[in-house]
């Protein structure tokens, strides 16, 4: 869509774009000639969370940590338990009240509570001066009660409305609370009480805004109370839990320390250990020095043995001398023969040398020598027999092994001694083997007891610490009190006129310009062209009563000659052997306007010279010549008059401006149907002709509606279909020509018929009409022709 048809649909729809969001703002402010003033309060809580102090010294600013809390504390102010109490707490307030005070309720408000409040209800209300101190349980949080309400009572009261509420779904207050439709109890108008962190600092605000100043202001009070309140709470009681959690932990573990410790006591006590790792030590240390006596006195015994053996065998060694004192006598006297023999021999061979004498006298030296060997060997023995090893006489060895038994004795009855000691030691080691194992599991169980018990205590005082940090943490503050607002907000009374004008507008030309773009009429002759894939001759405006500024005569009679002119160019440029040119004007539908048409392009012809014959079908229907009334809505909203000129020479009847002989209807017959050009026509309804026409416009009713005669269309010179612009061309008005385009494409042109006056600038160009300068101007400025003339 260009700019220029852009505007031109505004101006199109201009009263309706300004009537409609005139009538919506004036809605708006008949709606809203008696608005509910509002008031708002604000107060804003300092937390701490952020920057606040803290026990811990080395806690570091953690970012995530920081902001989960202030979702919590939010959360904890959104939640139905704070908003369910605050609620009854104003109630409880309100209905206490004796009489209306204006800092808590009007005295409108206070009268119609009243009224709607059942009987029952008051039961529930605690009369009376009372002196009784606030318990635990019933703690006093709203400070800014009305001095005529007593504190006791009024906690009481709360406390048995809470009781109330809680006991089913059917009484009032949890009706009151539940139901919406209550602007200043109910859970709905509490939750609109608007909670925000203040940047990024660690400060709370809370505003809320409702039709009571006092009611603004004392809402706000009792919610920081409860606020503050349950989150001190919740925070507390948290941490305690941990506190409690490991001082049960903690006398559990001191417990479980504490039996383990008897336990080693009374094992010490049954084996008589006072420290059994020096004990056990001791121990060893002598069984080592025992075993290392024992032993040497082991070995000393084995040398005494051996000794007192070796002199009991020297004493009995006399016989074994004498026997080899014998054979060392025996063995000096072989000696003597020998070396008789020898001299005698080596005389023989001095004076006569033999070798027989000398192999003997050699054997004989041989046996000498062997002799005195074995002779020296019994004296050494002799003597060794008659003395020690150290060359000691036997005589003096008689004391020694005397010494020597008494010493072995001695050694023996030692070695007896040191067995039982050994004996008692083994019984000693049974004992502390086990002993030792024991002691290690039991000291064992003691230190994992005893590490065990200093986590705990570890966790105990981290725990305190942490719930001293969240007391201190915890401890809100309202650094910024609720305020008794004096004047109510400003009405959005102007911004809602002021939307519902815009809206109005807005929704408007949204509905336009979606009607326009989804407007799939086919509207002018490009359109047409696109959807039916055909060529235009031409297209016709529709002939309405008040064309406005529009020379409608001019436009119209150039539109017909421009079509006439695409008809003669066409037999120009595609020549037909017929003399005379045969135009079949056919249409999908009824009522396109095809008789118009017909009649005056032929009326066109015959201006021009040319002889021309027009053929209708004699059942035809008669144009409507009733003048319809001017729409309402077509005046209320400033369209123009859509009415149709019957007085426009265009519509006239085809017989004011042709001759008779040059109209004729036909029957629509069995015939009919068989003709295969217009000659078959005049012949079978009798009509004389008493001239040659140069052009015979043919006539066809509403394809859909009615069959016809193909011959007749495929060779015709033109066919020429008719459709009206303000209609959808449908799949059954294409099924309808589908046939036609098949045989004669070629030859079938439109005309778009009853279009909009501006559409036919696509033919004409800028249609003539009166335009000031000023008008002028705009439409150069919105086509961008700034430095266009239109002339030179």
């Amino acid at each position: 869509m260009k700019i220029i048809e852009f505007i031109r649909l505004i101006m199109r729809h201009l009263a309706i774009l300004i009537v409609l969001p005139l009538f919506l703002a004036l809605l708006v402010l008949v709606l809203t000639s008696k608005p509910n003033f509002e008031y708002t309060s604000q107060t804003v809580l300092y937390t701490g969370l952020a920057t606040g102090s803290s026990i811990e010294m080395d806690k570091a600013f953690n970012y995530f940590a920081t902001n989960t809390a202030f979702d919590n504390l939010i959360n904890i102010i959104n939640s139905r338990e704070t908003q369910e109490e605050v609620a009854v707490r104003l109630f409880a307030t309100h209905i206490m009240l004796p009489k209306p005070n204006p800092k808590y309720i009007s005295k409108k408000l206070w009268e119609e509570l009243r009224l709607k409040v059942p009987k029952d209800i008051y039961k529930y209300i605690e009369r009376g001066n009372s002196h009784k101190v606030l318990t635990a349980d019933s703690v006093d949080v709203y400070n800014s009660l009305p001095p005529e309400i007593n504190r006791y009572n009024y906690e009481k009261t709360v406390q048995n409305l809470l009781t109330l509420m809680k006991s089913s779904n059917d009484n009032y207050i949890y009706e009151l609370l539940n139901y919406e439709d209550d602007k200043h109890y109910s859970l709905k108008s509490l939750s609109s009480i608007q909670a925000i962190r203040i940047n990024s600092s660690d400060l709370i605000k809370m505003s809320y805004t409702v039709d009571d100043p006092g009611i603004c202001q004392q809402t706000l009070e009792i919610y920081n109370a409860i606020c503050i309140k349950n989150y001190k709470n919740i925070k507390e009681n948290r941490s305690d839990a941990v506190v409690k959690y490991f001082e049960e932990q903690l006398n559990q573990a001191n417990k479980t320390l504490k039996l383990a410790e008897d336990k080693l006591l009374e094992f010490n006590k049954s084996y008589n250990i006072i420290n059994y790792y020096e004990q056990s030590k001791a121990v060893a240390v002598v069984k080592e020095d025992m075993e290392v006596d024992y032993n040497n006195k082991k070995a000393q015994l084995a040398g005494t043995d051996a000794s007192t053996k070796r002199l009991e065998q020297k004493l009995n060694i006399q016989d074994q001398i004498q026997t080899q004192t014998n054979k060392v006598l025996d063995k000096k006297k072989l000696l003597g023969d020998i070396n008789y023999q020898i001299a005698f021999n080596e005389s023989k061979l001095e004076s006569k040398p033999d070798e027989y004498l000398l192999a003997k006298n050699n054997e004989l030296k041989r046996q000498r020598e062997s002799l005195n060997n074995e002779i020296n060997k019994s004296v050494d023995d002799i003597y060794r027999y008659q003395n020690s090893v150290d060359g000691v006489p036997l005589n003096k060895l008689l004391p020694d092994w005397m010494n020597s038994v008494v010493q072995s004795e001695d050694l023996k009855a030692k070695i007896d001694v040191m067995d039982k000691q050994n004996k008692d030691f083994q019984k000693q080691y049974a004992t502390y083997a086990p002993a030792g194992a024991t002691i290690k599991r039991l000291e064992r169980e003691i230190s994992v007891s005893e590490q065990g018990y200093l986590e705990l205590l570890h966790g105990l005082n981290l725990a305190k610490l942490k719930l001293q940090d969240n007391e201190m943490s915890s401890n809100l503050k309202a650094i910024d009190p609720p305020f008794y607002p004096l004047s109510p907000n400003p009405t959005k009374r102007s911004l809602l006129i002021i939307a519902a004008a815009l809206v109005g507008g807005i929704l408007t030309l949204a509905i336009i310009l979606i009607m326009e773009y989804f407007d799939d009429t086919l509207k002018n002759a490009a359109r047409a062209s696109k959807k039916l894939g055909l060529t235009a001759l031409g297209m016709m405006p529709k002939m309405i009563l008040d064309p406005g500024k529009v020379n409608l005569g001019f436009i119209r009679q150039r539109l017909i000659e421009i079509i006439t002119q695409n008809i003669l160019q066409y037999f120009g440029s595609n020549p037909s052997p017929n003399p005379v040119k045969s135009i079949v004007v056919f249409s999908t539908q009824r009522m396109e306007g095809k008789t118009v048409l017909a009649g005056n392009i032929a009326k066109t012809l015959k201006q021009e010279g040319k002889k021309v014959l027009l053929l209708n079908y004699d059942n035809k229907q008669k144009p409507i010549v009733q003048q319809r009334k001017f729409p309402l809505i077509n005046k209320l909203f400033g369209y123009p008059d859509p009415r149709i000129d019957l007085d426009n020479p265009f519509l006239a009847d085809v017989s004011t401006y042709l001759d008779k002989s040059e109209y004729h209807s036909y029957k629509i017959d069995h015939q009919f149907y068989q003709a295969k050009s217009y000659l078959d026509i005049v012949e079978q309804n009798n009509i004389s002709l008493d001239y040659e026409p140069d052009f015979v416009i043919i006539e066809l009713p509403a394809l859909i509606y009615n069959n016809y005669p193909a011959d007749l269309i495929t060779q015709a010179d033109l066919g020429v279909l008719v459709c009206r612009s303000n209609r959808i061309w449908m799949e059954a008005d294409q099924s309808a020509i589908q046939n036609l385009l098949t045989t004669a494409s070629s030859k079938i042109k439109f005309i778009v018929n009853g279009v909009g006056i501006n559409e036919t600038e696509s033919l004409l160009g800028e249609l003539p009409k009166r335009r000031s300068r000023f008008r002028k101007k705009i439409k150069a400025m919105f086509k961008f022709q700034f430095f266009t003339k239109n002339q030179i």
